[in-house]
């Protein structure tokens, strides 16, 4: 598996890539408040099922609902120039 994704292997450099779809779905290992620009914001780092660890914005109503261990799922990922970005919420 490759992370980030990539068209080229970066070990052998190969073009002949599989495109795997992954569920969106994991566990938040550890996160905290922030307050950028005086808003307040909750990221964290979520370990998908496929073993893939992310840096991540949280969504939640209230960070007291947040724990180490529950489960998160994706809500938007992309790419803001050249630099990815993720959101996931508790389920």
């Amino acid at each position: 598996m490759i992370w980030p994704p990539s068209n080229v292997c970066p070990k052998c450099l190969s073009n002949k890539i599989e495109w795997i779809d992954i569920d969106g779905n994991g566990r938040l290992i550890e996160f905290s408040e922030s307050f950028l620009m005086g808003e307040p914001s909750v990221f964290g780092v979520v370990e998908l099922n496929d073993n893939i660890k992310l840096m991540a914005k949280i969504r939640c109503d209230d960070i007291k609902q947040l724990k180490k261990g529950i489960l998160v799922k994706m809500t938007k990922c992309g790419i803001r120039g050249n630099d990815p970005y993720y959101e996931f919420q508790p389920i």
